[in-house]
């Protein structure tokens, strides 16, 4: 039997599939490692201050030894820079000590018996300290605290500097040896480690024989912007989702207003974005591989004219997907709205991405136009409408879609708004311009779809297209488009008594009868 270490870091038990898993009577042990500046220790002190604050049996203690940093520093790092200690419940204390390698911070519990935080500074320098301090003494230190109350986990930053003058058998020795005690007594182990060169051929690394879960962080580079990167190379007693995946870091003077943006975080601390394959993944093992079933009705769609186009009754229902081919000229902009406007009439809620309005531009659009009524309430926007208005960024793809996914879904704490039930997104034209790591639009765009309609939400793309040689005629192949969406339609001008109008023509429709030449719309 096992059992489920959660962490309470963003994205990281997604991919554990809710947390780190051990043996049951055991207990979990993890090696970070990477490259110089990528936040593995970091990472180490956020996973051992989440365990100490949110200990519930109270009565405990957390180690964590520092080879290069001193307790003062750690400590004054996780006041201002990630103030409340990650979302602590509690109030922490920081206790006397004159001792100024060694620092004690502790919190309440509900068992009523405080947790605390013992931060040593573990130099194996012996002209600096007195005395050398090297793997060995931390065991025997550690050993020493779980005699007077139990040791919860023990994180150790830089530990290959301990390890010095060791030889590669030595160094798997010491690893595997240290891991056996702690397991033994049923300590949660972390072990931070720089990333050096392999010397040993095609032999595993002794962090990758001596772990049970190996995490590598990373940076890659190009666009002149370096993106952090997450991978758990090994995980002993689990499944996870493989692959390389994003991370940022964020202060305590996040906005948490923001939904999305490089700098926009839900609260100080390491957050790990999936990426996209992976973000599929996890909904489908989570949803068992069933998929929300399409609806059967027809649904208020845009309007009147694009209601009669519809025959014998049918017409797009929810959860089907839509794109709109657009012409340049077309407003194309105020048909999305439109698409939202009649959800907000049948009781929705809506969300708008956009890549150009910004909620003045869009209450502008909307007052005292016809069949956007629903959208604005007096001098405002409805607030059954929410709107993301995107802004060019260095944003990975994970990051890009799983912000569009909290703007959807906030969440299900007592007075959070509710699930949006349709979501337009204005203009995916070439997106990579705006948002350059965004490479994969191929596939970006479809398992969005697949992400948006496992939340129950039905959504409208619109994407830009060449005019053809005749009004009327696509100048692009729309056979991308055709094989994605439910609903393909191309919206174009066309003059009509020497002024310009707006037209639409139905290219597919699953399951429904229209018609196959082109209508008027008012825009």
């Amino acid at each position: 039997m096992f059992e489920i270490l959660p962490t309470g870091i963003d994205g990281l038990d997604a991919l554990l599939g809710g947390g780190i898993r051990y043996p049951e009577d055991s207990a979990s042990f993890s090696f970070i490692t990477g490259e110089t500046g990528t936040g593995k220790t970091l990472l180490g002190l956020e996973l051992l201050v989440r365990a100490w604050v949110h200990d519930d049996r109270g009565g405990r203690t957390f180690l964590f030894y520092s080879v290069e940093q001193s307790p003062l520093d750690i400590q004054k790092k996780l006041d201002f820079d990630f103030g409340g200690y990650f979302g602590a419940p509690r109030e922490v204390r920081v206790l006397s000590s004159e001792n100024p390698q060694k620092l004690c911070l502790e919190t309440d519990s509900p068992s009523g018996e405080p947790n605390r935080l013992v931060i040593t500074q573990a130099s194996p320098d012996r002209e600096k300290s007195g005395f050398c301090i090297d793997i060995d003494w931390i065991e025997a230190e550690i050993g020493n605290y779980g005699r007077v109350r139990p040791v919860g986990m023990v994180c150790i930053d830089n530990v290959g500097l301990l390890l010095t003058g060791m030889d590669y058998i030595q160094k798997r020795s010491a690893l595997l040896h240290t891991r056996r005690e702690l397991m033994r007594n049923r300590i949660h182990g972390i072990f931070i480690q720089e990333e050096g060169s392999r010397n040993q051929g095609s032999m595993p690394s002794a962090e990758e024989l001596s772990t049970d879960l190996l995490i590598h962080l990373s940076f890659r580079e190009g666009l002149d912007f370096k993106a952090r990167l997450f991978e758990i190379r090994k995980a002993r007693h689990q499944y996870y989702y493989r692959g390389a995946h994003n991370f940022s870091i964020a202060g305590k003077g996040v906005q948490r207003d923001l939904y999305l943006g490089a700098r926009s975080e839900r609260g100080p601390g390491t957050h790990i974005y999936p990426s996209v394959a992976a973000q599929l993944s996890i909904v489908r093992d989570q949803s068992k591989l069933t998929v929300p079933p399409r609806g059967t009705e027809p649904i208020p769609f845009l309007g009147e004219e694009a209601a009669q186009a519809f025959q014998n009754g049918t017409g797009p229902s929810r959860l089907s997907s839509t794109v709109i081919l657009a012409e340049p000229g077309t407003r194309y902009s105020r048909l999305a709205l439109r698409f939202l406007s009649e959800g907000l009439g049948a009781g929705e809620t809506g969300l708008f991405v956009s890549t150009k309005e910004d909620q003045d531009a869009v209450h502008r659009v909307c007052k005292n136009r016809e069949g956007l009524q629903n959208l604005c309430q007096g001098d405002r926007l409805n607030p059954n409408l929410r709107l993301l208005y995107l802004h060019p960024e260095f944003l990975s793809p994970g990051k890009f879609v799983s912000d569009i996914l909290r703007m959807v879904d906030p969440g299900n704490d007592p007075g959070s708004e509710p699930r949006a039930g349709r979501l337009a997104f204005d203009n995916i034209y070439k997106l990579h311009r705006r948002f350059p790591l965004l490479q994969e639009e191929s596939f970006l765009v479809p398992a969005l779809l697949d992400l948006l309609r496992y939340r129950r939400v039905t959504p409208l793309f619109v994407d830009l297209v060449a005019q053809g040689p005749l009004p009327g005629e696509l100048g692009a192949d729309p056979a991308t488009y055709l094989s994605t969406f439910d609903n393909v339609l191309h919206l174009f001008l066309k003059e009509v008594d020497g002024e310009p109008r707006s037209f639409l023509r139905i290219l597919k429709s699953v399951g429904n009868d229209y018609q196959r030449t082109p209508f008027q719309i008012r825009l």
